[in-house]
C-alpha cells in the first residue's frame, strides 16, 4: 500500500479552473514523468488548442462521462465515456462541450507541466487570480455521480 502522501482520493480534491473557461481540473497523481488529473467541461466551456503547449507535452485522456467535440491537430472528433485517446507531443488538443451535460475525463501529461512535487503544485495555484472550488462546490456543479 503507498504512504499517504502518494494517495490522493477524488473526493476529498478541490478543483482550479484551466483559465478564463468552464473547464476545471482535480490533480490527482504528480510523479518526475507524469502529471494526472479529472477535468470536468460544463455545458458551453472551450478550450482552444495551443501549439506551443502542444509541443511540451503527450498526453492521455479517458472520458469517464458526457461527451465532447475533440480539437486534435486538423482534425475535430466526438468521444464520450468510456473511449481513451493518445495525443503525441506536437498535436495541438482543444475540447468543447456543445451538450446539456457536464463532460468528465482523466488526462495524463508526460512530462508534468511543472517541476516540483504536488505541494508546490498547489502553492502556484492558491493566489487571487487563479479560481478555485472546493470538493463540495465541485460536486455541486458536476450533480450526482460517482466521480
Amino acid at each position: 500500500m503507498p504512504e499517504k502522501d502518494h494517495m490522493a482520493q477524488l473526493k476529498d480534491t478541490s478543483a482550479i479552473q484551466h483559465a478564463d473557461d468552464d473547464y476545471w481540473y482535480r490533480p490527482l497523481v504528480w510523479g518526475d514523468k507524469l502529471f494526472t488529473y479529472v477535468a470536468h467541461v460544463r455545458s458551453g466551456a472551450y478550450m482552444a488548442p495551443d501549439q506551443a503547449e502542444a509541443e511540451l507535452f503527450e498526453l492521455s485522456l479517458f472520458m469517464l462521462g458526457g461527451e465532447l467535440l475533440i480539437y486534435y491537430g486538423d482534425e475535430e472528433l466526438t468521444i464520450g465515456a468510456h473511449t481513451a485517446l493518445f495525443v503525441p507531443r506536437g498535436v495541438p488538443f482543444g475540447v468543447r462541450n456543445e451538450t446539456g451535460e457536464t463532460a468528465t475525463f482523466v488526462l495524463t501529461f508526460t512530462p508534468p507541466p511543472r517541476q516540483g512535487n504536488m505541494d508546490e503544485f498547489w502553492a502556484t495555484v492558491r493566489d487571487p487570480d487563479k479560481r478555485l472550488k472546493t470538493p463540495d462546490q465541485i460536486r455541486a456543479m458536476i450533480g450526482k455521480t460517482i466521480y
